[in-house]
């Protein structure tokens, strides 16, 4: 026979329900515009709809000798890491029995997140540009790390004031 610990810890641990949600339409705002800046990167920096005077100017940013560290489009990694979220954040996703996609959701948030305070700090320090695309995805990113941690910390065990079958709690 388990002990009540023992039986909590072998649980599905399950968000507030308004995280799943949450998290997957961050995740699928941050894909679209990722595949769109991917399309432009591929395609002509002039398809891009932005601001192009002052501070604002997306070809720069996204053009720039920093877009391409190590030779590879950082557009490339950022779509990557967006398909990969979207389903780690999926309602799918977050009711996986396994603990990985609950590791890899949060290691991938952390990941994200250091990702965009190094863009924005090339952005406006290195370039002295910002690109509004990107500045979506940033400002999504690090909603989607607050709904995550928030998500995972709130999370309780999936029928705790379920009776088992032997009728112990």
């Amino acid at each position: 026979m388990l002990t009540q610990e023992q039986d909590i810890s072998r649980r599905n641990w399950v968000p507030p329900r308004w995280v799943p949600i949450s998290s997957s339409v961050l995740c699928v705002i941050i894909l679209i515009d990722s595949a769109y800046l991917t399309w432009a990167h591929f395609t002509s920096p002039r398809i891009l709809a932005c601001v192009t005077t002052g501070i604002f100017n997306c070809g720069a940013v996204t053009t720039s000798s920093y877009s391409h560290p190590f030779g590879v489009p950082v557009v490339l990694p950022g779509l990557a890491w967006s398909i990969a979220m979207l389903a780690l954040c999926s309602p799918r996703g977050w009711r996986s029995l396994s603990l990985w996609p609950g590791r890899l959701r949060l290691a991938g948030c952390v990941a994200g997140l250091g990702m965009v305070f190094w863009l924005v700090y090339v952005e406006l320090f290195k370039l002295d540009r910002v690109c509004e695309y990107c500045t979506v995805i940033h400002i999504m990113t690090v909603a989607l790390f607050v709904v995550v941690v928030l998500g995972t910390a709130l999370a309780t065990p999936a029928g705790l004031d379920e009776p088992d079958p032997d009728g112990s709690l």
